[in-house]
């Protein structure tokens, strides 16, 4: 797979939908992502940091379905059109047909069904999720003039679990500043009264557990709504805490290049012990050792090539890490390096008997010492 076609994915438990909308945002990808929760299955599409498409297999997100709660569909009108549906048929085209829908109107059912979909995506506490950057769009997407900003910010306002609030504050002394140009864009937004507060409390850099203690709603509001200005990126953080979480980054990737390329030593004496007895045939070896990974782990090496002595790409399983929205980078490396590992060795076994093994697993432990 290569680089432009990256996939990542991940739990929900770990990150939020805002979260993972404002990254693309921010960063103006074009991709898809696919979430999995609460029994459906929602893809979000998205193009150079706009929303322009969303799907949805939860029955009662259909375009029908939608059109019956706006009062743009009758009960008859939704019966009959649903008697006639065929699997060849669109649903938007037959109700053009039986003129319950003008043509002129279907791309604004659309958008409706759209905005239905991504709100409810937006209160996902837990499932799955897939990130697929550089992914080609069907032929038989519409791509609709979606308001990106406002639909997550409404989103977040009409989330009540404090866990998913929390989970995108992450904690009391985070310092929070407005971005350059936050008015401007803030009016564009059609900010409320409580966006309006807050956003002016942050003329200044501030802890979290300030604003709370400055702004006169109740801590819930304040906290869901400072949320909802991270995630539409009015909001960034604070410059001492983001150099701060900068120099923490830095080390720790010098401490993660370091990991990989222990790793990256034995992985190549492995390697080298293998070609010594089948040669070129290491390469179709190689491809059976990554089958023996669990399929959490696989999505962390896209866009990766072992050819080259087995080595891992850091850069590349690094971006991938981040990309996951995994937090504890150091255990998703060191996790994807050992399955790595585990898969040398069961394949060295099968293919060259006990022996071959013990000696891998000699030069194993001598780099865990």
């Amino acid at each position: 797979m290569s680089e432009d076609n990256l996939s990542i994915e991940g739990a929900l438990e770990e990150t939020t939908v805002p979260d993972l909308f404002r990254s693309l945002v921010r960063s103006s990808e074009t991709g898809i992502v696919s979430l999995q929760a609460d029994g459906r299955n929602d893809t979000i599409y998205f193009e150079e940091g706009r929303i322009v498409y969303a799907a949805s297999s939860d029955p009662d997100m259909g375009l029908a379905e939608t059109l019956l709660r706006s009062g743009d569909l009758t009960l008859h009108e939704y019966e009959t059109a649903m008697g006639r549906l065929v699997v060849s048929h669109r649903i938007g085209a037959l109700l053009c047909e039986l003129g319950y829908l003008r043509p002129e109107e279907l791309s604004r059912a659309l958008e409706r069904q759209a905005n239905a979909i991504i709100l409810n995506a937006l209160r996902y506490r837990f499932g799955t999720y897939t990130m697929e950057f550089g992914a080609e769009f069907s032929s038989e997407i519409v791509k609709l003039n979606l308001p990106t900003e406002r639909l997550i910010l409404e989103g977040v306002r009409q989330i009540e679990h404090w866990s998913l609030i929390w989970r995108g504050l992450a904690r009391l002394d985070r310092m929070l500043e407005s971005t350059p140009g936050a008015d401007m864009k803030a009016y564009n937004l059609e900010l409320g009264d409580e966006e309006t507060l807050v956003l002016s409390l942050l003329a200044e850099p501030q802890s979290v557990e300030q604003i709370c203690a400055r702004s006169y709603l109740a801590n819930f509001i304040t906290c869901r709504t400072l949320w909802g200005l991270l995630s539409v990126n009015l909001v960034q953080d604070a410059g001492g805490e983001a150099m701060a979480e900068k120099r923490a980054t830095v080390e720790s990737e010098y401490e993660l290049e370091g990991l990989v390329e222990r790793y990256n030593g034995l992985y190549q004496q492995i390697f080298a012990l293998a070609f010594q007895k089948i040669g070129d045939h290491v390469y179709d070896f190689m491809d059976r050792v990554v089958l023996h990974l669990s399929p959490d782990t696989t999505p962390y090496l896209s866009g990766l090539n072992l050819v080259n002595e087995a080595r891992v790409d850091f850069d590349q399983l690094y971006n991938n890490v981040i990309a996951s929205g995994s937090q504890n980078h150091m255990a998703v490396v060191q996790n994807v390096l050992d399955e790595l590992l585990y898969g040398w060795i069961l394949e060295i076994k099968a293919e060259f008997g006990a022996e071959s093994e013990a000696e891998v697993v000699r030069l194993a432990n001598a780099l865990k010492k």
